[in-house]
């Protein structure tokens, strides 16, 4: 086909219709271990804002973050107490108001915030986190993948 211009005041484009099949097996490796690498390191910059009373919370989501570490996937909160802790509300038994629930009740979300005994955490503690070190991630990811200077 054969090229198209298309002229505009002041300068012109050409559509060549140029298709190009570019493969990039060769850095798959280089991607995986920085998705690794990554993943693992979301998690460790949470931990300073998560809950971690006795430390059961944190070592429970780790576990469950190191199941799926080069995935791209970071288990914020583990089950069964991740949810009401990453969203920061006192949940409860619609029922009964409680927030210890029925065998079987699903609890709502009230709007009274919980209280953290450790001063530094936070509700949805990924996106502080992501806050304070986005940037490095994004070195790390690059110095690992190939992808620039850091």
């Amino acid at each position: 086909m054969a090229s198209r211009t298309f002229h505009f005041p002041g300068f012109s484009i050409v559509s060549g219709d140029i298709k190009a099949d570019v493969s990039l097996n060769r850095f798959e490796k280089q991607f995986q271990k920085a998705q690794f690498w990554l993943d693992g390191q979301v998690m460790n910059d949470m931990v300073p804002y998560m809950p971690h009373r006795d430390g059961i919370f944190v070592n429970l989501t780790r576990m469950r973050s190191a199941e799926l570490q080069g995935t791209g996937k970071v288990v914020a909160g583990a089950p069964p107490q991740g949810r009401f802790l990453y969203e920061g509300k006192v949940m409860i038994d619609p029922v009964t108001g409680s927030p210890w629930a029925r065998k079987g009740a699903k609890k709502v979300v009230t709007e009274r915030p919980l209280t953290y005994s450790n001063p530094k955490v936070t509700p949805h503690w990924f996106d502080t986190a992501k806050n304070a070190h986005g940037k490095a991630w994004v070195k790390g990811v690059k110095r690992i993948a190939g992808g620039g200077k850091t």
